[in-house]
């Protein structure tokens, strides 16, 4: 008889005892994270060359997240245009630290853009690119070259 109730006691509370374990998963909050992107904006080349004296470029900086397929912009920024030689060398990068709070990080995905829009007498070029910040990962780095 003590082990017929044993059996059974044990056959309710394990079940139980699962249920209890998966069901506070499901609501326990995660707490909310914050993500460091570093960008640097830079010229490869140094387009002294008389062929871009009338070239210029300007570049847009966009920091958005999504969740549930609803994109969110959280950062979006412009930066002057500039002739294509007066943008600073790989050494003395144009540098621009952005913290993006409140990302719970197993739901929402952050994602940097950049569009870099070329003008060369009236003709625009915009070339676009960017990357995403993964799960867990608290830094980005970002390097805009033009």
């Amino acid at each position: 008889m003590k082990s017929y109730l044993l059996e059974i006691l044990l056959g309710i509370s394990l079940p139980l005892a699962i249920f209890h374990t998966q069901v506070s998963k499901i609501f326990t909050a995660e707490k909310p994270v914050s993500k460091q992107i570093s960008l640097s904006i830079a010229r490869e080349a140094s387009y002294t060359s008389k062929v871009y004296d009338n070239s210029r470029a300007s570049v847009r900086v966009v920091i958005f997240k999504v969740k549930n397929k609803k994109q969110v912009i959280l950062w979006d920024k412009t930066y002057d245009t500039l002739q294509l030689r007066d943008y600073p060398t790989l050494g003395n990068a144009l540098h621009n630290s952005v913290t993006v709070s409140n990302i719970v990080d197993s739901k929402e995905k952050l994602y940097v853009t950049y569009m870099i829009t070329y003008n060369t007498n009236g003709s625009l070029v915009t070339v676009e690119d960017g990357t995403s910040l993964l799960k867990g990962e608290a830094q980005g780095d970002v390097q805009i070259k033009i």
